[in-house]
């Protein structure tokens, strides 16, 4: 770097010295009120809320010989009618048998509906119900999970325990005898033992316990408990899993099992008689055999139905194997599996949920609707006909709804709508308002069911400040003054149809109080006194007008400060 000249400096030296101090302190000056001044506050908007579980809905369609669709009726349809709950029922999750229905109260009761030979429903009859009907729990129980076999049904409670009640003629019930039972019993867990997790097949049951490990009992004639014999067993026996194996989620099917593992792979055991196994035999197996799956996927779901099985990858695609002879698998053909194929979901289709009935298969989207292939006699694809589908189709859902969970029984379908939403947005303007300066809130309300009516009320505060109706494009905006000081603006809205009212996340502003001009020493009009350039507020072209000239100060201060001045010889 080159050197700095000296200058020979002599009775001048003070001034320009001070000329140089104050030039950089303009330029200073000038760079921090543009800092101070330039950022803008964020405002706060509303985020949705997070999807809610629960539902006041149930809907079913299909096969209704015994009132598994719940409406009343045992009139079978081929598109979604609602199941008649009990007024004021919110419904956390729902599971399909044979010829009957359960769900899951937020409560922690248990509701069932339809055939009931057995005493599947658990009401300590054996009347077949057309409307649900509670389930005798023992006192003080609340119920975490539902599951739903051929004909009968499993609940796990919050202490991680299992009840059965149902057909037992094969020990499915798991209390250590094969007598049916028509209210509620324990499962015989082993000492110690907590279950995280149940399923029911055709006359088996599966759980897994905190361990990861699985446990099954009942109908084992075909391999389908895995413990490597083929006797039935009416208390529960431990899956022979490979060494190290952690189960994530279990599926029990007509005579064949399924479990997925933590590592993205799956298992299977039991009947193969069509490839369900999907190992690339179709030998029967009493111990688990690895899934043959395509290279580099993983497994994030599985379900078993009577005779062929369903996968769910990471990447929100489905995977199929088995019998295929309606086209269950999906892949556009009726060819038996023995490995798994890809379904053909529609382009661009994500996958969240899937189900497997009897004869047929059902899938939820990311979007919020379901799709159905497979059997169609009883119209348990709910597309609206009897048409058999060996591709997947749309079920024909209510106008505007989305669904949060879905379920396949034997010849029927289910589905728990998800409740409708809103979100109501705020934004204001402009963002940094000076005192008494009109101010403009706009709220924009979205509905997930409906085109949202009603009005919005804008408030300061606890203090409304106007009503004013929505407008086509879903907002009402209202125009207003405010004083110095914070002010919590808010949108609410009400609404005057199906769609939620809501209120907007808080967005709150500060105005500050102006400022008066500091007294100068300096002569108005001098070039050097800064007193004439008071900054009164965060005003944009203030601002900038001020920097500008405050930069055109400091570079002729320290312009005048560093010329060179002829060095005086005396004479």
């Amino acid at each position: 770097m080159p050197e700095i000249p000296r200058w020979v400096v002599r009775d001048t030296d003070a001034r320009r010295a001070g000329r140089t101090v104050a030039g950089w302190f303009f330029l200073a000056l000038a760079v921090t009120v543009t800092q101070v001044n330039g950022g803008w506050p964020a405002l706060a908007q509303q985020q949705p809320a997070a999807s809610s579980a629960m539902s006041e809905t149930v809907l079913a369609w299909g096969g209704n010989g015994q009132g598994e669709l719940g409406n009343g009726t045992t009139t079978d349809s081929s598109v979604p009618v609602e199941a008649e709950l009990p007024a004021n029922t919110t419904i956390t999750a729902i599971a399909a048998g044979n010829g009957h229905s359960l769900a899951l109260t937020s409560d922690g009761a248990v509701l069932a509906w339809g055939e009931n030979l057995s005493g599947e429903l658990g009401d300590g009859t054996n009347t077949n119900r057309n409307t649900p009907v509670e389930v005798n729990l023992p006192p003080n129980t609340t119920i975490t999970a539902i599951a739903a076999g051929h004909n009968h049904s499993l609940a796990l409670t919050s202490d991680g325990a299992v009840l059965a009640w149902g057909y037992n003629f094969f020990g499915q019930l798991g209390d250590g005898t094969t007598t049916n039972r028509n209210t509620p019993v324990n499962v015989n867990l082993p000492t110690g033992t907590t279950i995280t997790s149940i399923a029911a097949g055709a006359v088996h049951s599966l759980a897994i316990t905190t361990a990861g490990t699985a446990l099954a009992w009942g109908g084992n004639y075909s391999g389908q408990l895995g413990d490597g014999t083929t006797d039935n067993r009416n208390t529960p026996v431990e899956v022979d899993l490979p060494t190290g194996t952690t189960i994530t989620s279990i599926a029990a099917g007509g005579v064949h099992s399924l479990a997925a593992t933590s590592t993205g792979t799956a298992f299977a055991w039991g009947s193969n008689t069509y490839g369900e196994l999907g190992d690339g035999t179709n030998t029967d197996r009493n111990t688990p055999v690895a899934v043959n799956l395509p290279p580099n996927t993983t497994v994030t779901a599985i379900t078993a139905s009577a005779i062929h099985s369903l996968a769910m990858t990471s990447t929100g695609t489905a995977l199929a194997w088995g019998y295929n002879y309606y086209g269950q698998l999906g892949d556009g053909t009726t060819t038996n599996r023995n490995t798994p194929v890809n379904v053909n979901l529609p382009t661009g289709t994500t996958i969240t949920t899937i189900a497997a009935g009897g004869g047929h298969s059902l899938a939820m989207t990311s979007t919020g609707t379901a799709l159905a292939w497979g059997y169609n006699y009883y119209g348990q694809l709910g597309d609206g006909t009897t048409n058999h589908r060996n591709t997947p189709v749309n079920v024909n859902l209510p106008t505007g709804t989305a669904i949060a969970t879905i379920t396949a029984g034997n010849d029927h379908g289910m589905a728990l709508i998800e409740p409708p939403s809103s979100t109501t947005t705020l934004e204001v303007a402009p963002r940094n308002p000076e005192p008494d300066q009109d101010v403009t809130l706009t709220a924009t309300v979205t509905c997930t069911t409906d085109a949202p009516t009603g009005t919005i009320t804008f408030r300061n505060g606890s203090s409304d400040l106007h009503t004013v109706p929505l407008d086509g494009t879903n907002a009402a905006a209202h125009t207003t003054r405010l004083p110095a000081g914070t002010h919590t603006l808010t949108a609410h809205y009400t609404s005057t149809n199906t769609c939620p009212s809501g209120q907007s996340e808080a967005t709150t502003i500060t105005i500050d109080t102006p400022t008066s001009p500091s007294p100068s020493p300096a002569e108005p009009g001098d070039p050097g006194d800064p007193g004439g350039l008071p900054i009164t507020g965060p005003s944009l072209p203030t601002t900038v007008g001020t920097a500008a000239l405050l930069l055109l100060i400091g570079t002729a201060l320290i312009h005048l400060a560093r010329r060179r001045r002829p060095t005086h010889h005396p004479r």
